[in-house]
């Protein structure tokens, strides 16, 4: 493929809307005793910090346990290794899994890097993964993905948590391999613990204190479990991605790309959001200028055509703004494809869709969000006071519903069962573990586990067990008290029952796999 100025010296590309990989995109979750957000919905006030590491899983001390069972790719090749590896930084655990992210200057500025494994990138400024209420165009996920003997990894990034998601092809199995990387700061042993602006700023990428690496058979009982996306209803795990073709919704792309028509954010839009709050800054080890003015349509070739749930981008955009002999309407009008996904999520029958816009951020947040890290750069405005960008989406609810961060504020019980439990407590995930214990399909369970399961919500937000898990669909203060009650009621009408047992069997895993080269293609845009 010809690429030209940037492109030369930094292969760039672009990856789904909502998450290629669980371990490297999508469906991470952190630990559950960590802090979440309150009941209402509202992001927090203070950036909740990791859960501890300690000297048992540090992998400076200890070979990680995943090292004991079978595995061939090359995220073991350098945590199983004899010596162990010495990684204090996000650089650090790229160039010892041979991202090459050696700079050279080109015209006098910093905006490529020169490597025989010279990675792909790509820029995220909203997802419906796990960590979406951390992902913004001012604090985007980085991607990377870099080729060794034909066999892909792939590394997604992005601040606020603290952590690094992996995923690597096993020469082997010829099945990719999941894994989360933790790691602590010095700010994790301090009394006032890690604030935004340790980490929403550069610090987080650097000074690592402890390193701890899991993979999915580690996870797989947590809410971080790898395979609760990558492989439901699957018969191995795969790297996902959701929009295909473009227009590539929710993705950077070069500034000086030609306006919509019509008043809709589109890649250009983000790129300069990130760039009137964060200027020339490099991010998750990516020059700005590289950041930028990533493309989207080289990662498509690297991935299976054959995907689950597609985000028709092309189709929702046409649909939100259709035209018409007197041109296109002033304002989007809703997308009936994207909404018979979203019914569909509410039915149980697939995972939610990344938001239908272009920008999924409140203006007025995020405006003052991007004064204060400006301020920040210019040294008016001290690490230490800056704001949590974690809050930075809409506070209406509804909206907050069809970006994955709370329930639907018309939801009956039933419907709030399913879409704050039903993504993991299913007939179609792994029966052989604890979580499987509790099923949204009521008409199973015995009281006693129903009981437990009222605990559960009933415990503060971000203690041990509490649910849902922080970085989960959350509950409003009445949907938390409507569902308690539900779940202590003895009997259900019909009808919830029926649509309780759908949606178990679902389990959220369709639709089927299908290849979005059949799909059918629009005229117009």
């Amino acid at each position: 493929m010809e690429v030209s100025g940037v492109e030369r010296t930094w292969r760039i590309s672009l990856i789904a809307p909502v998450a290629l990989l669980l371990g490297v995109l999508g469906c991470q979750a952190r630990d559950e005793a960590e802090p979440s957000p309150d009941a209402t919905g509202a992001a927090p006030t203070a950036v909740p910090e990791a859960a501890p590491i300690d000297d048992a899983m540090d992998v400076a001390l200890h070979r990680p346990e995943l090292c004991e069972r079978p595995g061939d790719d090359s995220v073991r090749d350098v945590f199983c290794a004899d010596e162990p590896p010495n990684i204090q930084s996000l650089r650090d655990l790229q160039r010892s899994l041979r991202f090459g992210l050696e700079p050279v200057a080109i015209d006098g500025s910093v905006n490529g890097y020169d490597s025989d494994y010279t990675p792909y990138v790509v820029a995220l400024s909203h997802s419906t993964a796990l960590a979406g209420r951390l992902v913004s165009p001012l604090n985007p996920r980085v991607i990377m993905v870099q080729f060794d003997k034909n066999a892909p990894t792939f590394l997604a990034f992005n601040r606020g948590v603290q952590q690094v998601e992996l995923a690597a092809f096993d020469r082997g199995t010829q099945r990719f391999n999941f894994y989360l990387l933790r790691f602590a700061q010095a700010c994790n042993e301090t009394d006032a613990a890690c604030r935004p602006g340790d980490l929403f700023t550069p610090r987080i990428e650097s000074s690592w204190q402890k390193i701890a690496l899991q993979d999915a058979e580690n996870l797989k009982n947590t809410p971080s479990d790898c395979r609760q996306c990558h492989q439901r209803g699957l018969a191995a795990p795969m790297p996902l991605m959701r929009e295909l073709q473009g227009p590539w919704t929710h993705f950077f792309s070069s500034p000086d790309q030609s306006p919509l028509p019509f008043p809709e954010a589109m890649g250009s839009d983000l790129s300069r959001d990130y760039l009137a709050a964060k200027d020339d800054e490099a991010y998750g080890g990516v020059p700005a200028k590289v950041l930028i003015n990533t493309v989207g349509i080289a990662l498509q070739n690297n991935v299976s055509p054959d995907q689950p749930l597609l985000f028709d981008g092309a189709i929702i955009l046409n649909e939100r703004w259709p035209w018409s002999p007197d041109g296109y309407p002033e304002r989007a009008t809703p997308s009936a494809a994207w909404i018979a996904g979203f019914e569909a999520f509410k039915r149980g029958e697939q995972l939610a869709l990344p938001y239908h816009g272009g920008r999924a951020t409140d203006p007025d947040k995020q405006a003052t969000l991007s004064e204060a890290y400006r301020s920040y750069l210019e040294g008016t405005l001290s690490a230490e006071a800056l704001p949590d960008f974690a809050d930075i989406f809409p506070d209406d609810p509804q909206e907050r519903a069809e970006m994955g961060l709370q329930n639907e504020p018309t939801a009956s019980p039933a419907q709030l069962l399913i879409q704050a439990c039903g993504t993991c407590h299913n007939d179609v995930l792994d029966q052989d573990i604890s979580r499987a214990r509790f099923n949204i399909a009521l008409g199973r369970l015995a009281p006693k586990e129903r009981a437990v399961a009222v605990s559960r919500l009933t415990r503060p937000r971000g203690t041990a067990g509490a649910m849902p898990p922080v970085d989960a669909r959350q509950l409003d203060t009445d949907a938390l008290a409507a569902l308690k009650a539900y779940l202590e009621q003895d009997s259900r009408a019909h009808e919830d029952d029926e649509l309780l047992e759908h949606a178990a069997q679902r389990g959220m895993a369709g639709p089927q796999l299908r290849n979005a080269a059949t799909r059918p293609q629009l005229g117009g845009l």
